[in-house]
């Protein structure tokens, strides 16, 4: 059993859910992107007003409706998670407890595991994700830990 507490980092956590939610964000950039190509042809036969507005609709779809959504993930998963974490890693599960309450994930729920800029990535069924923070343990911390992950065959 493997017992730490952390406390999340919002860059690292932004940088995760970026992670986490890129095929989500797919829709978004086909769509600016097929509105840019709309707007290129036409530029040919139509006025120009309706170009520029097809164009300003591809730059609407393609950069800032992905940023406003990984804003509004984040934000969300940061009220809920700033606080200090109590992670303990048993044979049970992955469980986490903080001033909002407490949860268990199973390691059947658990997918794969990765190492992502200072924190786990955690993938669990059904496309859901957890981030577990380790920048700040120290070293001997997180190589008992990668290798407690390593002997389940989670840790990509």
């Amino acid at each position: 059993m493997i017992e730490f507490e952390a406390a999340p980092d919002r860059v690292r956590l932004t940088a995760a859910y970026r992670r986490h939610l890129r095929r989500a964000f797919m829709p978004y950039r086909g769509t600016g992107l097929s509105l840019a190509g709309l707007a290129v042809v036409a530029l040919l036969p139509a006025p120009r007003m309706v170009a520029t507005l097809l164009a300003a609709s591809a730059v609407l779809f393609f950069f800032f409706s992905p940023a406003l959504l990984l804003h509004r993930v984040v934000e969300m998963a940061w009220r809920r998670n700033r606080g200090l974490t109590c992670w303990t890693l048993s044979e049970e599960g992955v469980r986490g407890e903080n001033e909002g309450g407490y949860g268990l994930v199973r390691w059947s729920a658990v997918t794969r595991i990765e190492q992502l800029r200072g924190q786990l990535y955690v993938k669990l069924d059904g496309g859901t994700a957890m981030f577990l923070p380790i920048v700040a343990l120290p070293a001997e911390k997180q190589q008992e830990l990668l290798a407690f992950l390593r002997a389940r065959g989670l840790l990509a």
